[in-house]
């Protein structure tokens, strides 16, 4: 049993590395978006050329709509394209006198109407789009961020 434990140990020594870890030097600002230390690898191997890039192309221009004073609005569509959100703008800019405006949040283009400091307050503007063709018009709050 003794000789077993011996090897054991000798082992466990033979398998440490000799090679010492920098990571928890206080003195190295390690960069969060880089390559963890040591790495040499391509970070890109195996992908292809990229061929093309969705930015906005010439001519074709952002929205910068002014957002109107108060958090609650009318929510009518949340929709899959700019396209899409500006048409429905537009017709529900014809039916109300309300501000209509588009949140772009994740992959949606929100359509909103009107502009009010509670929830009670839109209550009269959510009631007349649901009877006027929009019955899944519903009050939210939107975040608005300085």
């Amino acid at each position: 049993m003794k000789k077993f434990f011996i090897v054991l140990v000798l082992l466990a020594i033979a398998g440490c590395g000799t090679e010492t870890s920098s990571v928890n030097d206080p003195e190295q600002v390690l960069d969060p978006f880089g390559d963890p230390p040591g790495y040499t690898g391509d970070p890109f191997a195996g992908y292809g050329p990229v061929t093309s890039i969705n930015l906005p192309a010439d001519g074709e221009t952002f929205i910068q709509e002014e957002v109107p004073a108060g958090s609650w609005s009318i929510q009518t569509a949340a929709c899959g394209s700019m396209e899409a959100a500006l048409s429905l703008r537009d017709i529900l800019s014809s039916k109300t006198d309300q501000p209509v405006f588009i949140d772009h949040i994740g992959s949606y283009f929100k359509v909103r109407v009107g502009a009010f400091s509670s929830a009670e307050e839109s209550a009269g503007l959510r009631e007349y789009l649901r009877s006027n063709g929009y019955p899944d018009a519903w009050s939210v709050e939107r975040e608005i961020t300085p």
